[in-house]
Formats: C-alpha cells, sequence, structure tokens
C-alpha cells in the first residue's frame, strides 16, 4: 500500500511531498468513524436530508446513484475557496451498519498498516507536557534538530516569531551541532502545547501565524474559518452545529451539546525522513442513527498549513452511504501557477484517498 511512496514524478518535488503527506494524514479521516455510534440521546434523524437530497445538493446524477450502490466511489465536485486551498469531495457506500464501522475503528485497523504515522497521543483538558513525552524528533533526529536551531522565516517549518527566537536563543550563536536534540525537543513540546491551549481557549483567532518572511505570514486560523464556511450542507441542515464549528471555544447548547464528542490528538507522521508534528482536533456529531465527523488539522510543522476534513455518515437499508470532503491549505499549489496544479493535484491525490475507502468498504463486506 506504501509503494506509491517512493514514486517521483509529480510536477515538482515539493509538491510530491505535500501529496504524500495530504495520503497520510487522509487515513485520519478513516478513524473519524470510531464514534459513530456513542450511546446518550440524539437528535431527530429528520432533521436530515435523505441520500437522494444529498446527491441532488452535490450535483450528481442518477447514473452517479447506481455507480455508488454497485460499490464504486463516486468524486464530486467542491468549490476552492483561494489559490492554496485543494478539495476533494467522495461519496461511496460500504455495505455495513455505523455501529460496525465504529468497532472496526476502535481497532483502528487502518492506522495499524499507516507505518508511517510514527506516534501520537491524546491531549486532555488544559494538556501537559506529559501528555506530549511521546513527540521526539524522529526519524533523522539530529538533521530536523539543525533545522529548527537555524530556523528562518520561511516555508522549510511552521513557526511563529516568538517559536523562531526559542531556538535561536538555544543554539545562541554556537554551533547547531552542540546543542542536544533532547533540549530541542522540549522546545517542539512546549511550542505545541502552547498552541493546543491557544486553541482551546480562543479558538480559530488563537492560532498563532506561520512567518514566511518579507512581510508575510500564513495564517492557519482564517484558512480553516473560509473551510468551515465552505461546508454549506452542514449550514443547511445543521446550522446550530455549524455555528459552534465558526465561533469555537463557544459552546453548543445544553441539548445540542449532549450529542457531541471531542477529542485532541498530536501526530508524529514521517515524510521522507522528516518528522511532522501535527495538532488535531475531531468532532463527532451524532444525530439519531447517522453522524457527522469533522477533523481540523489546527498546526502542522511542514508541508501544508491546516486541513479540515469531514466524513457524513447516513444509513439506508442497502448499508452506510458516506459522504466525504477534504480541503487542505498548502503553498505548494498557490501563486503562479495555482491554476495548472490544481487539477494536477487532485488526480495525483485522490487514487490513493481512494484506496484507503476501498479497503473500508472491503474490511466492512467481511464483518
Amino acid at each position: 500500500m506504501d509503494q506509491r511512496m517512493t514514486v517521483t514524478h509529480s510536477p515538482s518535488l515539493n509538491l510530491h511531498h505535500w501529496l504524500t503527506t495530504r495520503r497520510i494524514v487522509t487515513c485520519a479521516a478513516l478513524s473519524l468513524w470510531v464514534g459513530l455510534t456513542f450511546n446518550g440521546p440524539i437528535l431527530e434523524a429528520a432533521t436530515l436530508p435523505t441520500v437522494d437530497e444529498v446527491l441532488k445538493e452535490l450535483h450528481l446524477a442518477d447514473s452517479d446513484r447506481e455507480s455508488i450502490m454497485q460499490g464504486k466511489i463516486v468524486d464530486w465536485t467542491a468549490s476552492e475557496g483561494s489559490d492554496r486551498e485543494l478539495a476533494l469531495g467522495m461519496a461511496f457506500l460500504v455495505k455495513t451498519k455505523p455501529e460496525d464501522l465504529a468497532e472496526m475503528y476502535r481497532q483502528a485497523l487502518v492506522l495499524k498498516e499507516v507505518s508511517v504515522i510514527t506516534a501520537n497521543g491524546k491531549l486532555t483538558a488544559e494538556g501537559t507536557m506529559a501528555e506530549l513525552a511521546g513527540v521526539k524528533l524522529q526519524p533523522n533526529g539530529d538533521k530536523e534538530a539543525k533545522r529548527y536551531l537555524n530556523v528562518e522565516p520561511g516555508s522549510e517549518l511552521n513557526l511563529d516569531a516568538k517559536e523562531m527566537a526559542a531556538f535561536q536563543a538555544l543554539k545562541a550563536g554556537g554551533d547547531a551541532d552542540a546543542v542536544p536534540v533532547e533540549k530541542v525537543e522540549v522546545l517542539i513540546r512546549q511550542g505545541l502545547l502552547a498552541r493546543y491551549q491557544a486553541y482551546r481557549s480562543k479558538g480559530l483567532p488563537g492560532i498563532a501565524p506561520y512567518e514566511r518572511g518579507h512581510g508575510q505570514q500564513r495564517l492557519a486560523g482564517d484558512e480553516l474559518l473560509l473551510s468551515t464556511k465552505e461546508l454549506t450542507g452542514v449550514a443547511k441542515h445543521l446550522p446550530a452545529f455549524h455555528k459552534f464549528l465558526l465561533n469555537y471555544p463557544q459552546g453548543l447548547a445544553q441539548d445540542e451539546a449532549k450529542n457531541l464528542e471531542e477529542f485532541f490528538y498530536w501526530l508524529n507522521i514521517n515524510v521522507f525522513g522528516r518528522p511532522m508534528f501535527v495538532l488535531v482536533h475531531r468532532m463527532l456529531y451524532h444525530v439519531g442513527d447517522a453522524a457527522l465527523a469533522i477533523e481540523r488539522h489546527y498546526y502542522t510543522s511542514h508541508d501544508y498549513n491546516s486541513m479540515l476534513q469531514g466524513i457524513a455518515a447516513l444509513p439506508t437499508k442497502d448499508g452506510t452511504f458516506l459522504i466525504y470532503i477534504g480541503r487542505v491549505s498548502t503553498d505548494q499549489v498557490g501563486g503562479f501557477g495555482s491554476s495548472a496544479l490544481h487539477p494536477v493535484s487532485r488526480a495525483i491525490t485522490a487514487p490513493y484517498i481512494k484506496d484507503m475507502f476501498r479497503e473500508v468498504q472491503t474490511k466492512a463486506g467481511k464483518r
């Protein structure tokens, strides 16, 4: 499954790095289904559209519906809000019930097979350094530590000015080789904890910018806000939850909050020999026997700026109908040549995601 990671004929080396990362982090979307069947009071399913209504809203034809019923994964076109945003939409059927999907991902069947996700952990309440103890510069710790110690504004690392200053002070004008990797790791953990706490307390406006140099910044919070506004189906059918997404951490009303589960994680992903640290906010919202899973990558240490993924699961007599949307912001498809890079990027990326979803269909069909 990971053989495609050695492909080297993508439009540019940086784009290839991002595309591989895109495949890796998309694996996280699959595990969103772990919470599809939490017990407790739930909204009436009547608040959700039917499958036929969803297909119409996605501008999918009867032939697409027929393809889905035959087990095919069908693409749907999602608009993109900026030249840096790449959006992918898919719809497909899994011939099992949501609770069976939930059990599959309680066992983390897919993530166990993705060796490039080298470490992960959960963050709770205010977060602690102990919860981040597993954050290590692996693989190639010495080489990556030097990147942090010699950091300058740019796209090699996603850091704000304060974070950069801390690493530069650690080096203190000396030789980067003289600084133990463990000391660099401590600063990385402190930075991740600070970003987690800022997001928990302030939401999207609390996400510190990435310094790109020459007075330019990347604002992951603004990019995620745009991606959230583009969830027009959620805004139409679940307006209270959509408002919560926009205004997080302002809470839902009590009768709505009981339908929501939230989880916070950190990930270490091996991207061509570089550790990439990702902070993830996962939300699971239940509506009758259906569910909506939303995942935000509100910090990544390099390669892309932010990501929003969502999966809606609608039970039918033929199985569970799934609608996927992925929106990622990356400098690699922005700027000059953006109009040419976007279709190429989608064409290269989509097969990886479909491979993962086909595995879900296969495993679910054997249960």
